[in-house]
């Protein structure tokens, strides 16, 4: 099987998704935040901003915006094996959680960063979690209203026209 290369891997808007494995037991309150403080550590050491997130029982989504030096599969590999290590742990299980391979897009314009900051918010509200997107505690949609949740949310700097050049 080859394996998939990315022509852009920095200094670029992505939206991401990245999957537990089939026949893994779903991800669990305790454990979401164990996979929050690894987005956020590696945010941190990587210098990625993250613009959205929504963490889900079998699969987490995040817009975000890796440096020059790092690369979104950086971000990712190392976001996984964080949370890996701390769930595994705390499952006391050695199987491993994440699929190997994730997905992601690069957001162009503004009209599709706003569209895929909408389809991550209401994800929860689509599985029949919760009635609206800000009850699900583990997405951004609360920070953009109040700035509460348990992942800070980057401010978008960039000049609404400078959307077209991304």
């Amino acid at each position: 099987m080859s394996r998939l290369r990315r022509v852009e891997r920095h200094s670029r808007l992505f939206f991401v998704t990245s999957n537990l494995r089939r026949a893994v037991p779903p991800i669990h309150d305790h454990e979401f935040s164990i996979l929050a403080r690894a987005i956020e550590g590696v945010r941190g050491r990587m210098k990625t901003a993250v613009f959205g997130y929504c963490l889900m029982p079998d699969h987490w989504h995040a817009i975000v915006l890796p440096e020059e030096g790092s690369s979104i599969s950086d971000f990712l590999m190392r976001v996984k094996i964080a949370a890996y290590q701390r769930i595994r742990k705390a499952r006391s299980s050695r199987d491993g959680i994440w699929q190997s391979r994730f997905y992601d897009h690069i957001l162009r314009i503004r009209r599709e960063f706003d569209q895929t900051l909408e389809y991550i918010h209401q994800n929860p509200v689509r599985r029949g979690l919760v009635e609206t997107a800000m009850e699900w505690p583990w997405s951004g949609a609360a920070w953009y209203l109040d700035g509460t949740g348990p992942l800070a949310i980057d401010e978008v700097r960039l000049p609404l026209n400078a959307w077209d050049r991304i």
